[in-house]
């Protein structure tokens, strides 16, 4: 098919991670970098062979340009993709979607009114490690999944992001930086959710700034830093998830899996890379000789599906859809479900009760099986 010609606005750290690995995916071609700062949009093209580079309002007037990936900061993400929306063009957007429902809801109104598709990060629930867990799940092999645990802690990112600020304002906070990786990943597995209950807590109203190693000052955190909760899915299913930047480090899982014949070890939730483990149940494990952490029987699972994707995978799905008139598996729905969900978790610590999920989605399709050297396919 005809590669959909893409442009970038936001030169900031994610771009790399998108870039590295674009052209293996035939969808796309990225054409246009856009940047407040065009210096540095110009830096960028030259390393990556850009052809063309410079302001937003140059890349939203090029006709040629079909679809625009929003790489701004969280607090900029509605405003921009609307700007993007007026246009005329499709919008591929970092997560978060938005930062409120409100603003999800304005952008998914002027989408349907211009006959535009906005498809929304993360996409590593299209990679190898967790679309072969996927298949796993659906092939039966740990039988009726019946719960899950997913967990995404770390200490934050002050010591080494460039940006920090955003992290700990409206907007950002693991909820909305890294709460995305783990529900769409669980409704990947499990389908729309029904309803969450949540506990939030903020440990402290400051951070240290940091410039070249060195201390330098504060951040303010305007932002809960630790979030947990349930989430109970319209299957029946249950999930506990965990989200944090006031752990330093922890043996939890990224994501397990939990059946009525086994259990499923995804990769981290965040991530390309890795192959999930899987547990058949074991008669053993009805005795009172408990097994420690990963004791036992566990066997690595071969990969169904190729593993060097790269973020640049949600772009090419998106063209995909784009070119055959399809619905991408990241779609408006999907994504205002994922921010319902993660909303309702602070929500509900706020009322102290649980919170419905009034919208809905489809489980994404599953991807077709690819060998390691084979080209990724859509359908």
């Amino acid at each position: 098919m005809e590669p959909v010609r893409v442009g970038i606005i936001g030169v900031g750290n994610v771009l790399d991670q998108y870039l590295a690995r674009a052209s293996m995916h035939d969808e796309i071609s990225v054409d246009f970098l856009a940047d407040l700062n065009v210096e540095a949009a110009g830096k960028q093209a030259a390393q990556y062979d850009i052809p063309k580079y410079g302001s937003v309002e140059e890349l939203l007037s090029m006709p040629e340009i079909e679809m625009v990936a929003n790489f701004t900061p969280p607090a900029f993400h509605a405003s921009v993709t609307a700007q993007i929306l007026q246009a005329g063009k499709h919008v591929f957007t970092e997560k978060p979607f938005a930062t409120s429902l409100t603003e999800a809801e304005e952008l998914i109104d002027l989408a349907r009114e211009k006959g535009l598709k906005i498809s929304s990060a993360p996409a590593t629930l299209l990679g190898g490690g967790m679309q072969t867990s996927r298949k796993l799940v659906d092939d039966g092999f740990i039988g009726r999944p019946l719960s899950a645990v997913a967990t995404f802690t770390c200490r934050g990112f002050e010591t080494w992001h460039p940006n920090i600020d955003p992290f700990y304002s409206p907007g950002g906070g693991p909820l909305l930086d890294l709460g995305p990786y783990l529900v769409s990943n669980l409704l990947n597995i499990f389908g729309p959710a029904k309803r969450v209950s949540g506990v939030v807590s903020r440990s402290s109203e400051t951070r240290p700034r940091y410039k070249d190693g060195k201390r330098v000052g504060e951040i303010q955190v305007q932002v809960p830093t630790h979030i947990s909760g349930n989430i109970e899915f319209k299957s029946g299913a249950v999930a506990t998830l965990i989200t944090s930047w006031d752990i330093w480090n922890a043996s939890l899982p990224f994501m397990e899996i939990y059946g009525t014949q086994g259990v499923l070890s995804t990769p981290h939730t965040a991530f390309y890379a890795g192959e999930p483990t899987l547990r058949r149940g074991d008669p053993r494990d009805l005795t009172n000789d408990w097994y420690p952490p990963h004791g036992g029987d566990w066997r690595t699972m071969p990969l169904t599906h190729r593993n060097d994707v790269g973020r640049a995978i949600g772009l090419a799905e998106l063209a995909h859809s784009i070119r055959h008139s399809e619905d991408s598996r990241l779609d408006m729905d999907f994504a205002y479900h994922s921010l319902e969900i993660l909303l309702a978790l602070e929500k509900s610590s706020a009322s102290g009760s649980y919170v419905e999920i009034e919208s809905t989605c489809r489980r994404p399709a599953a991807l077709p099986p690819a060998g390691a050297d084979d080209p990724i396919r859509f359908d």
